[in-house]
């Protein structure tokens, strides 16, 4: 009788250590915008790479590329992240800024035109003012990646300098902004999903689009159109950010591993997105388009005075912020 207690004893014991040293990870649910092949997914695989390594594995984290949780559908992606549905979240500047308004302000036309002055102000007081435009907004931000210069695609004619945008039908991002940018130029911005452009570039609904290349090239675009100009006129920032009722539940030394990691995978998605945009500049001749490799200075400054009225009329709004980034009005 005494053996078989003890042979009992041991048997439940095992069991309990069996079952604590089995016992299921936390399962975390991050989601972004583009698809698996995009930089974006190669930062949030960084993430989750550093995080599982830094917590034992803890934390188990699934990813969910094109906003699957929430349809495809982007604004109701950062619905999911502010009520805790998501965890982490990965979003661009122009969706975030039907939420947060000022996290457009990194996107304003050729405020930040080269990466030097990029890295100075989204690593300085710009970045800075942003992660706490997000905060505002009911989530927590921890670190700022890169979707990079956006570009202009169209069927009509190149485009060297305003004269040639007169009257193009161009979808842009649901930006105000962007929207009123454009007018200034001369062109005619109309609103629309992502996911309808390539078919209105082929039937001719639209004339034009813009995009970073990586986007162009990811979705297809560069099939059926016939210029691109690479103008960088807008810069876009993408944030990551998690969950308040996440961070909430994470102790002092998980917060920590949780901020480093999101530092370093943008670090990391920051550098594989200028590696990549310089490949699929060099890919361009892969398609039968012209290309307007840059703008001239004269053309430029063009634009320039074409859409220096937006900054004018969104000092009010932004002006501080735009201050943040270097603009001087």
């Amino acid at each position: 009788m005494k053996k078989f207690a003890a042979f009992l004893a041991l048997a439940m014991l095992l069991t309990a250590l069996f079952a604590c040293s089995a016992q299921a990870a936390t399962t975390l649910k991050l989601s972004h915008a583009t698809p698996r092949t995009s930089t974006w997914h190669q930062g949030a695989e960084k993430f989750v790479e550093i995080v599982k390594a830094k917590t034992g594995g803890k934390y188990d984290i699934k990813i969910f590329p094109s906003d699957e949780l929430s349809g495809g559908n982007q604004a109701a992606g950062i619905e999911l992240v502010q009520t805790g549905v998501t965890d982490i979240h990965i979003q661009d500047a122009l969706v975030w800024s039907s939420v947060a308004k000022k996290s457009i302000v990194p996107c304003f036309p050729w405020l930040l035109p080269t990466y030097k002055d990029v890295d100075k102000a989204m690593q300085g007081a710009g970045g800075k003012a942003m992660k706490a435009a997000l905060n505002e907004a009911g989530v927590v931000c921890l670190a700022i990646g890169e979707n990079g210069y956006r570009q202009v695609v169209n069927n009509r004619n190149p485009i060297n300098a305003p004269k040639d945008m007169k009257g193009l039908k161009m979808r842009v991002p649901g930006s105000n902004v962007h929207v009123n940018l454009l007018k200034y130029i001369g062109a005619d911005p109309l609103t629309m999903n992502q996911s309808e452009v390539y078919t209105s570039l082929q039937q001719g609904t639209i004339d034009a689009c813009e995009n970073t290349l990586d986007l162009l090239f990811t979705q297809n675009t560069l099939e059926v159109v016939k210029n691109i100009s690479l103008w960088n006129y807008s810069y876009d920032p993408i944030y990551f950010s998690v969950s308040k009722e996440l961070w909430s539940k994470l102790s002092a030394a998980e917060k920590k591993i949780f901020q480093d990691a999101a530092n370093e995978a943008m670090k990391y998605q920051i550098k594989v997105t200028r590696e990549k945009d310089q490949k699929l500049r060099n890919r361009l001749g892969e398609y039968k388009i012209k290309v307007v490799k840059s703008l001239t200075p004269e053309n430029l400054a063009a634009f320039k005075k074409a859409v220096a009225p937006i900054y004018k009329d969104n000092e009010k709004n932004f002006g501080k912020e735009l201050k943040e980034f270097g603009y001087k009005f």
